[in-house]
Protein backbone atom coordinates (compact mmCIF):
# COMPACT_ATOMS: atom_id res chain seq x y z
CA UNK A 1 0.00 0.00 0.00
CA UNK A 2 1.76 3.18 -0.73
CA UNK A 3 2.72 5.78 1.67
CA UNK A 4 0.92 9.03 1.23
CA UNK A 5 2.76 10.80 3.83
CA UNK A 6 4.99 12.77 2.13
CA UNK A 7 2.09 14.04 -0.41
CA UNK A 8 0.44 15.40 2.17
CA UNK A 9 3.54 16.79 3.72
CA UNK A 10 4.31 18.72 0.14
CA UNK A 11 0.58 19.88 0.21
CA UNK A 12 0.54 21.35 3.73
CA UNK A 13 4.11 22.93 3.15
CA UNK A 14 2.44 24.39 -0.14
CA UNK A 15 -0.68 25.60 1.60
CA UNK A 16 1.73 27.18 4.80
CA UNK A 17 3.80 28.69 2.02
CA UNK A 18 1.03 30.24 0.01
CA UNK A 19 -0.99 31.47 2.41
CA UNK A 20 2.18 33.32 4.10
CA UNK A 21 3.90 34.59 1.26
CA UNK A 22 1.24 35.17 -1.06
CA UNK A 23 -0.03 38.29 1.17
CA UNK A 24 3.54 39.34 1.90
CA UNK A 25 4.03 39.62 -1.75
CA UNK A 26 1.00 41.53 -2.20
CA UNK A 27 2.53 44.09 0.42
CA UNK A 28 6.02 44.27 -1.00
CA UNK A 29 4.64 44.59 -4.97
CA UNK A 30 1.93 47.67 -3.75
CA UNK A 31 4.81 49.48 -1.60
CA UNK A 32 6.96 49.42 -4.47
CA UNK A 33 10.19 51.58 -4.29
CA UNK A 34 13.46 50.00 -2.50
CA UNK A 35 11.46 47.24 -0.88
CA UNK A 36 10.83 45.96 -3.65
CA UNK A 37 13.81 46.62 -5.23
CA UNK A 38 15.71 44.39 -1.95
CA UNK A 39 13.18 41.96 -2.45
CA UNK A 40 13.99 41.54 -6.37
CA UNK A 41 17.58 41.50 -5.52
CA UNK A 42 16.82 38.77 -2.09
CA UNK A 43 15.55 36.59 -4.66
CA UNK A 44 18.15 37.19 -8.05
CA UNK A 45 20.67 36.20 -5.14
CA UNK A 46 19.25 33.54 -3.58
CA UNK A 47 18.41 32.51 -7.24
CA UNK A 48 21.85 32.82 -8.50
CA UNK A 49 22.81 30.87 -5.01
CA UNK A 50 20.87 27.67 -6.39
CA UNK A 51 22.14 28.01 -10.07
CA UNK A 52 26.13 27.84 -8.77
CA UNK A 53 25.47 24.79 -6.21
CA UNK A 54 23.53 23.13 -9.16
CA UNK A 55 26.96 23.28 -11.76
CA UNK A 56 29.06 20.01 -11.41
CA UNK A 57 31.74 21.37 -9.33
CA UNK A 58 34.86 18.69 -10.74
CA UNK A 59 33.48 19.82 -14.29
CA UNK A 60 31.91 22.86 -13.94
CA UNK A 61 33.26 24.64 -10.78
CA UNK A 62 30.95 27.77 -9.51
CA UNK A 63 32.78 31.18 -9.22
CA UNK A 64 30.46 32.39 -6.55
CA UNK A 65 32.68 35.63 -4.99
CA UNK A 66 32.73 37.35 -9.04
CA UNK A 67 29.13 36.11 -9.64
CA UNK A 68 27.62 37.72 -6.48
CA UNK A 69 29.52 40.80 -6.80
CA UNK A 70 28.65 41.48 -10.30
CA UNK A 71 25.15 40.60 -9.44
CA UNK A 72 25.28 42.90 -6.63
CA UNK A 73 26.21 45.66 -9.19
CA UNK A 74 24.19 44.93 -12.04
CA UNK A 75 20.92 45.23 -9.79
CA UNK A 76 22.23 48.48 -8.16
CA UNK A 77 22.21 49.45 -11.43
CA UNK A 78 19.09 48.59 -12.51
CA UNK A 79 17.86 50.41 -9.51
CA UNK A 80 19.51 53.55 -10.24
CA UNK A 81 17.78 53.56 -13.63
CA UNK A 82 14.92 53.70 -11.88
CA UNK A 83 15.54 56.32 -10.22
CA UNK A 84 15.47 54.71 -6.35
CA UNK A 85 18.85 56.04 -5.81
CA UNK A 86 21.51 58.71 -7.49
CA UNK A 87 20.01 61.04 -10.56
CA UNK A 88 20.90 58.94 -13.57
CA UNK A 89 18.15 57.63 -15.91
CA UNK A 90 19.23 57.31 -19.11
CA UNK A 91 19.56 54.63 -21.00
CA UNK A 92 23.02 55.34 -22.26
CA UNK A 93 23.98 55.57 -18.53
CA UNK A 94 23.00 52.31 -18.07
CA UNK A 95 24.16 50.59 -20.91
CA UNK A 96 27.87 52.00 -19.81
CA UNK A 97 27.38 50.81 -16.64
CA UNK A 98 26.10 47.29 -17.74
CA UNK A 99 29.03 47.00 -19.76
CA UNK A 100 31.35 47.94 -17.37
CA UNK A 101 29.97 45.52 -15.23
CA UNK A 102 30.34 42.56 -17.49
CA UNK A 103 33.56 43.81 -18.67
CA UNK A 104 34.83 43.65 -15.23
CA UNK A 105 32.96 40.32 -14.72
CA UNK A 106 34.56 38.67 -17.47
CA UNK A 107 37.99 39.82 -16.61
CA UNK A 108 37.57 38.24 -13.42
CA UNK A 109 36.76 35.39 -14.50
CA UNK A 110 39.50 34.58 -17.22
CA UNK A 111 41.73 35.98 -14.14
CA UNK A 112 40.27 33.11 -11.67
CA UNK A 113 40.89 30.71 -14.60
CA UNK A 114 44.69 31.63 -14.87
CA UNK A 115 45.00 31.49 -11.65
CA UNK A 116 42.96 28.10 -10.30
CA UNK A 117 42.12 26.95 -13.84
CA UNK A 118 39.51 24.18 -14.08
CA UNK A 119 39.31 21.36 -16.53
CA UNK A 120 37.72 23.34 -19.17
CA UNK A 121 38.16 26.43 -18.50
CA UNK A 122 36.46 28.05 -21.22
CA UNK A 123 33.32 26.51 -21.01
CA UNK A 124 33.19 27.32 -16.95
CA UNK A 125 33.46 30.96 -17.56
CA UNK A 126 30.84 30.25 -19.97
CA UNK A 127 28.38 28.81 -17.68
CA UNK A 128 29.28 31.16 -14.35
CA UNK A 129 28.62 34.27 -16.91
CA UNK A 130 25.78 33.47 -18.52
CA UNK A 131 24.25 32.44 -15.02
CA UNK A 132 24.84 36.36 -14.08
CA UNK A 133 23.55 37.61 -16.98
CA UNK A 134 20.51 35.12 -16.68
CA UNK A 135 19.35 36.29 -13.22
CA UNK A 136 20.91 39.51 -12.25
CA UNK A 137 20.34 40.81 -16.21
CA UNK A 138 17.01 39.71 -16.48
CA UNK A 139 16.22 40.08 -12.96
CA UNK A 140 17.23 43.57 -12.45
CA UNK A 141 13.82 43.64 -15.14
CA UNK A 142 11.54 43.57 -12.35
CA UNK A 143 12.91 46.99 -10.76
CA UNK A 144 11.90 48.63 -14.17
CA UNK A 145 8.83 47.19 -14.72
CA UNK A 146 7.90 48.57 -11.26
CA UNK A 147 9.18 51.36 -11.32
CA UNK A 148 7.90 53.01 -15.35
CA UNK A 149 6.44 56.41 -14.83
CA UNK A 150 3.18 56.81 -16.46
CA UNK A 151 2.44 60.06 -15.40
CA UNK A 152 2.32 61.74 -18.87
CA UNK A 153 -1.43 59.67 -19.09
CA UNK A 154 -2.59 61.95 -16.40
CA UNK A 155 -3.88 59.11 -14.18
CA UNK A 156 -4.72 58.96 -10.35
CA UNK A 157 -3.54 55.55 -9.85
CA UNK A 158 -0.56 53.63 -10.07
CA UNK A 159 -0.35 51.76 -13.66
CA UNK A 160 3.12 50.08 -12.82
CA UNK A 161 1.81 48.56 -9.43
CA UNK A 162 -1.43 47.65 -11.18
CA UNK A 163 0.76 46.05 -14.44
CA UNK A 164 3.26 44.44 -11.70
CA UNK A 165 0.48 42.55 -10.29
CA UNK A 166 -1.35 41.92 -12.78
CA UNK A 167 2.01 39.88 -14.75
CA UNK A 168 2.64 37.99 -11.57
CA UNK A 169 -0.88 37.03 -11.51
CA UNK A 170 -1.19 36.35 -14.91
CA UNK A 171 1.92 34.14 -15.11
CA UNK A 172 0.45 32.03 -12.14
CA UNK A 173 -2.60 31.48 -13.67
CA UNK A 174 -0.64 30.35 -16.94
CA UNK A 175 1.07 27.96 -15.33
CA UNK A 176 -2.05 26.60 -12.89
CA UNK A 177 -4.15 26.24 -16.32
CA UNK A 178 -0.86 24.23 -18.22
CA UNK A 179 -0.80 22.19 -15.56
CA UNK A 180 -4.25 20.91 -15.15
CA UNK A 181 -5.22 20.80 -18.42
CA UNK A 182 -2.10 19.22 -20.17
CA UNK A 183 -2.81 16.84 -16.84
CA UNK A 184 -6.20 15.77 -17.84
CA UNK A 185 -6.40 16.49 -21.54
CA UNK A 186 -2.80 16.30 -22.73
CA UNK A 187 -1.10 13.51 -24.65
CA UNK A 188 1.22 14.91 -27.14
CA UNK A 189 4.08 16.62 -25.84
CA UNK A 190 5.66 19.91 -26.57
CA UNK A 191 9.24 19.39 -25.95
CA UNK A 192 9.54 16.17 -24.36
CA UNK A 193 13.73 16.66 -24.38
CA UNK A 194 13.08 19.83 -22.19
CA UNK A 195 10.08 19.13 -19.78
CA UNK A 196 9.03 15.54 -20.07
CA UNK A 197 5.34 15.96 -18.85
CA UNK A 198 4.60 19.36 -20.29
CA UNK A 199 1.74 18.79 -23.61
CA UNK A 200 0.83 20.98 -26.26
CA UNK A 201 -3.24 21.11 -24.86
CA UNK A 202 -1.34 22.15 -21.73
CA UNK A 203 0.68 24.90 -23.33
CA UNK A 204 -2.43 26.18 -25.47
CA UNK A 205 -4.49 26.37 -22.42
CA UNK A 206 -1.92 28.35 -20.40
CA UNK A 207 -1.41 30.85 -23.08
CA UNK A 208 -5.24 31.19 -23.10
CA UNK A 209 -6.01 31.45 -19.18
CA UNK A 210 -3.39 34.02 -19.56
CA UNK A 211 -4.94 35.99 -22.55
CA UNK A 212 -8.43 35.95 -21.15
CA UNK A 213 -7.20 36.96 -17.92
CA UNK A 214 -5.16 40.34 -19.30
CA UNK A 215 -8.29 41.42 -21.46
CA UNK A 216 -11.07 40.74 -18.77
CA UNK A 217 -8.24 43.50 -16.66
CA UNK A 218 -8.79 45.73 -19.32
CA UNK A 219 -12.04 45.64 -19.57
CA UNK A 220 -12.58 46.04 -15.76
CA UNK A 221 -10.60 48.73 -16.05
CA UNK A 222 -7.60 47.41 -13.45
CA UNK A 223 -6.00 48.16 -16.59
CA UNK A 224 -6.36 51.19 -18.10
CA UNK A 225 -7.40 51.33 -21.51
CA UNK A 226 -6.05 54.58 -22.50
CA UNK A 227 -2.97 53.12 -21.88
CA UNK A 228 -3.57 49.80 -22.95
CA UNK A 229 -6.01 49.21 -25.92
CA UNK A 230 -7.01 45.57 -26.67
CA UNK A 231 -4.27 45.17 -28.73
CA UNK A 232 -1.57 45.86 -26.18
CA UNK A 233 -3.58 43.53 -23.85
CA UNK A 234 -3.47 40.29 -26.23
CA UNK A 235 0.58 40.98 -27.17
CA UNK A 236 0.70 41.13 -23.20
CA UNK A 237 -1.28 37.58 -23.10
CA UNK A 238 -0.37 35.89 -26.03
CA UNK A 239 3.39 37.18 -26.71
CA UNK A 240 4.60 37.90 -23.41
CA UNK A 241 2.76 35.61 -20.96
CA UNK A 242 1.80 33.15 -23.17
CA UNK A 243 4.85 32.79 -25.25
CA UNK A 244 7.73 33.92 -23.51
CA UNK A 245 6.60 33.14 -20.15
CA UNK A 246 6.47 28.98 -20.92
CA UNK A 247 10.02 29.81 -22.70
CA UNK A 248 11.37 30.80 -19.43
CA UNK A 249 9.69 27.68 -18.24
CA UNK A 250 11.41 25.51 -21.00
CA UNK A 251 14.36 27.00 -20.27
CA UNK A 252 14.87 26.15 -16.56
CA UNK A 253 13.34 22.65 -17.35
CA UNK A 254 15.77 22.02 -19.38
CA UNK A 255 18.66 23.22 -17.07
CA UNK A 256 17.57 21.04 -14.48
CA UNK A 257 17.19 17.44 -16.74
CA UNK A 258 20.63 18.24 -17.64
CA UNK A 259 21.96 18.28 -14.61
CA UNK A 260 19.78 15.67 -13.35
CA UNK A 261 17.53 17.27 -11.02
CA UNK A 262 13.56 17.79 -10.10
CA UNK A 263 13.80 21.08 -8.32
CA UNK A 264 16.40 23.72 -8.00
CA UNK A 265 16.00 23.62 -4.68
CA UNK A 266 14.07 23.46 -1.38
CA UNK A 267 13.76 27.40 -0.38
CA UNK A 268 10.05 27.18 -0.75
CA UNK A 269 8.76 23.85 0.77
CA UNK A 270 6.66 22.30 -1.27
CA UNK A 271 7.19 24.46 -4.17
CA UNK A 272 10.79 23.97 -4.85
CA UNK A 273 13.27 26.72 -5.66
CA UNK A 274 13.23 30.41 -6.42
CA UNK A 275 14.19 29.44 -9.92
CA UNK A 276 11.37 27.26 -9.67
CA UNK A 277 8.89 29.88 -8.90
CA UNK A 278 10.24 32.72 -11.23
CA UNK A 279 11.22 31.22 -14.22
CA UNK A 280 8.60 32.28 -16.11
CA UNK A 281 9.12 35.93 -14.75
CA UNK A 282 12.83 35.92 -15.69
CA UNK A 283 11.60 36.15 -19.74
CA UNK A 284 8.15 38.51 -18.79
CA UNK A 285 9.70 41.19 -17.23
CA UNK A 286 12.50 42.09 -19.56
CA UNK A 287 9.99 41.82 -22.95
CA UNK A 288 7.56 43.70 -21.06
CA UNK A 289 10.06 46.34 -20.33
CA UNK A 290 11.32 46.84 -23.54
CA UNK A 291 7.46 46.52 -25.13
CA UNK A 292 6.18 49.23 -22.48
CA UNK A 293 9.64 51.48 -23.60
CA UNK A 294 9.51 50.98 -27.16
CA UNK A 295 5.66 50.70 -28.06
CA UNK A 296 3.67 51.91 -25.19
CA UNK A 297 5.07 54.96 -23.55
CA UNK A 298 7.22 55.94 -27.04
Amino acid sequence: MPDSTGKKDTVKARMLVNLLGIPALLVIIWLGGVAYAVFVSALVILGLREYLALLPKGELPPRPLPAYLAAAALLAAFARHAGLWGDSQQWDALGLTFFAIVFVLLLALQSVEVVRPSAAPWTTLSTNLVGVLWLAGFGGSFILVRSVDFSSFGLPISVAYRLTLALYVSVWVCDSAAYLMGRRFGKRKLFPQASPNKTVVGSVSGLVAATVLMLLLGLFGWLPGTIFPPTYLLALGVIIIGGFGQLGDFVESRFKRDFGVKDSGRLLPGHGGVLDRFDSLLYVMPVTYLFLELIVLS
